[in-house]
């Protein structure tokens, strides 16, 4: 199945109302957007990919089957040319209390090797324009993330 299917069948949500953080678009729109992060600076890192899965497995409960499955679509929607539609699901979709969890995450994924390259740093701050965070709130997160990761 192509992103786009996939896109409009688990993602594309139904109404009005908020998506939650136990939904399964909002796992999916996750591991998209942390593996896209891991990818920015060219050189996906075993040790990006290793958090990627425990923050996946531990904030989701997902099982190994499922997890399998969420990184092998993510693979797929971490391409640019699927970003912009996860990053405007993220802004129309999420609570803010959401949005800032994404980004403490993204920031997680990029401290995993043990250095932030300064192509990580401007796929957030750009991740955090499209979903209207502030400079505080990208801050907040990377202090977070580098409290808890690093």
């Amino acid at each position: 199945m192509d992103f786009e299917t996939f896109f409009d069948i688990y993602m594309q949500p139904r109404g009005g109302n908020l998506l939650h953080r136990d939904g399964i678009e909002f796992r999916y729109a996750a591991a998209s957007l942390m593996i896209a992060c891991s990818r920015s600076d060219f050189d996906q890192d075993p040790e990006e990919t290793r958090l990627i899965k425990q923050i996946l497995a531990t904030s989701f409960k997902l099982s190994e089957n499922t997890l399998d499955r969420l990184i092998e679509f993510a693979q797929q929607a971490s391409e640019a040319t699927y970003l912009e539609q996860i990053t405007e699901l993220v802004n129309r979709q999420f609570s803010d209390r959401d949005k800032r969890f994404l980004l403490e995450k993204l920031w997680a994924v990029a401290y995993a090797d043990g250095r932030i390259e300064d192509l990580e740093t401007a796929f957030i701050e750009q991740i955090a324009k499209g979903i209207n965070m502030s400079a505080t709130d990208v801050a907040t997160a990377r202090t977070l993330a580098r409290q808890e990761f690093a």
